[in-house]
């Protein structure tokens, strides 16, 4: 009968080491915060990223506008000036 209560005993034991390593490991997981201003920084780019290609599907036909002005305004100043030194 002793030869049982030791080996439920050494049994017993290990499950409790194996439950304070479990623990610890479960500790360590929920405090460590490496890397987590990385992930953060992630979701914030995306979520600009996101943003800005909301604003320019939904403002690409003023957009154009403004680029097709700005272009021709910089060509009509260019063809006018005097090309020859």
């Amino acid at each position: 009968m002793k030869t049982l209560e030791k080996k439920l005993n050494a049994l017993a034991w290990k499950a409790r080491l194996k439950a304070i390593a479990f623990r610890d490991w479960a500790q360590n997981v929920l405090t460590n915060e490496d890397g987590d201003t990385n992930f953060l920084s992630i979701i914030i780019i995306l979520a600009i990223v996101l943003v800005l290609a909301v604003v320019f599907i939904a403002l690409k036909d003023e957009i154009l506008g403004l680029v097709r002005d700005a272009w021709d305004k910089f060509s009509q100043a260019f063809s006018s000036q005097d090309t020859t030194l």
